[in-house]
């Protein structure tokens, strides 16, 4: 929580911002767990928890779901879907499909 409210400040948030970045990824009981001593998918919602808390118009995002399990899955796509619900831009590359139901999106095929 500690390096997660650093980098909130940094970008303009505050406690409170915290607070919900850590709840919109179920890590408020890890929240004084040191990242390194994380899971593979603790430390993924870690990253997407400072996405989230930086408050930014547009999230840009390189498979934001690799290593996470149904579950976090479904906090991802509830969380994406929150953040355009406020007017939010998300631009995402993944080869997961992601149930956000509205959304735009692009499929490109390798040229052979």
């Amino acid at each position: 929580a500690e390096t997660l409210g650093y980098w909130a400040r940094i970008d303009g948030g505050n406690r409170d911002t915290v607070v919900d970045a850590l709840a919109a990824f179920d890590l408020t009981r890890l929240a004084e767990v040191p990242v390194r001593m994380l899971s593979t998918g603790q430390r993924r919602r870690a990253t997407l928890a400072r996405v989230h808390a930086a408050n930014a118009a547009i999230w840009l995002l390189d498979e934001p779901g690799n290593g996470l399990d149904a579950a976090s899955l479904a906090l991802l796509a509830a969380a994406m879907a929150a953040h355009r619900a406020k007017g939010g831009i998300i631009l995402a590359a993944s080869h997961q499909m992601l149930d956000l139901p509205g959304a735009a999106s692009l499929t490109l095929e390798a040229a052979v």
